[in-house]
């Protein structure tokens, strides 16, 4: 089977998962809050945890989550001096931080499994590391400005969990600890537990809507930094990184492209909650990214990522 149609099928199986979360908030009274708040606090630290210290971190692992960490900051930092130019109030905000993140984790992740070896996997989750922990850091920090003070926001952003479980699991890591073998069947489950919920999570968020709302604006702009910023500044680091600095290979670039393809993250819905920015047109836009990446991903993932086999 193809890279197309691995990725196609994939896709449709991640989504169904959303139409779960959408009967379950609509007629089961299923409350997001509640899924939310179990993979903020508990599912996502526990998995980004277990990803370093499962593995013996190197400097080339870490690097690549620095790498990941910092072009998701210049992505930020970029949409916000962009868009600035067309709104003055926090869609501002939430745009900037969407520019820097993408939904790699929940929706790109069984993509991933089905894709690579478990090395390219590692290296995979590895990268996205850096994406998360800027959405939990810079990313957060952005957002939370909109409403607080610069120091809150810093103190807000320096208790997330998602943030200090990946510190320590590097530090457990390279500190010479093993996770023991039988926490395995665990930390995969937690995995799979955090991808499908996540994608849950979104249906839950549509089926709480009182209207299916799409700002037209608001969702290109999104549609514009997740599927053309997000992509270009991935390749331009590859094109520099193959030619110049010389620095990873073959299978850090596949991980990377197949992470720069991946659709506005389901987290954008949870922070315009708390943050009181409009649900309606996040989710909506949230959802169209996530059915537009059903034929766009398996077409770029076919010209862009090696067949492995």
């Amino acid at each position: 089977m193809n890279i197309f149609n691995i990725v196609f099928f994939k896709i449709i199986s991640v989504l169904l998962s959303v139409v779960v979360g959408f009967f379950a908030g609509r007629y089961a009274k299923v409350e997001r809050d509640s899924i939310s708040s179990l993979l903020f606090y508990f599912i996502s630290p526990i998995v980004f945890f277990s990803i370093p210290a499962g593995t013996n971190v190197t400097v080339s692992d870490i690097g690549i989550t620095i790498v990941t960490f910092v072009i998701s900051s210049g992505l930020c930092a970029f949409a916000f001096y962009f868009f600035s130019r067309y709104w003055q109030d926090n869609t501002v905000n939430i745009l900037s931080m969407s520019a820097g993140t993408s939904n790699c984790g929940y929706f790109m992740l069984p993509i991933a499994a089905a894709l690579f070896d478990d090395n390219i996997l590692n290296i995979y989750m590895m990268a996205i590391i850096g994406v998360n922990v800027y959405e939990s850091s810079i990313g957060y920090f952005i957002c939370a400005k909109s409403t607080h003070t610069s120091m809150d926001s810093l103190k807000r952003m320096i208790k997330l969990p998602t943030l200090n479980a990946f510190i320590l699991g590097c530090l457990f890591s390279l500190a010479g600890l093993n996770l023991p073998d039988f926490l395995d069947d665990f930390t995969y489950g937690m995995r799979s537990a955090y991808s499908v919920l996540g994608m849950v999570m979104v249906g839950l968020g549509m089926s709480g809507l009182q209207k299916f709302e799409i700002d037209f604006n608001f969702t290109s702009a999104s549609f514009l930094s997740k599927f053309v910023f997000f992509p270009v500044a991935i390749n331009l680091f590859i094109f520099f990184d193959k030619f110049i600095f010389g620095w990873y290979n073959e299978n850090y670039y596949d991980a990377l492209q197949l992470m720069s393809l991946a659709p506005v993250a389901a987290n954008t819905i949870v922070l315009a909650s708390i943050w009181k920015f409009n649900q309606e047109k996040v989710a909506a836009t949230v959802l169209l990214s996530s059915i537009f990446a059903l034929l766009y991903i398996p077409i770029m993932a076919s010209l862009l990522i090696r067949d492995l086999g």
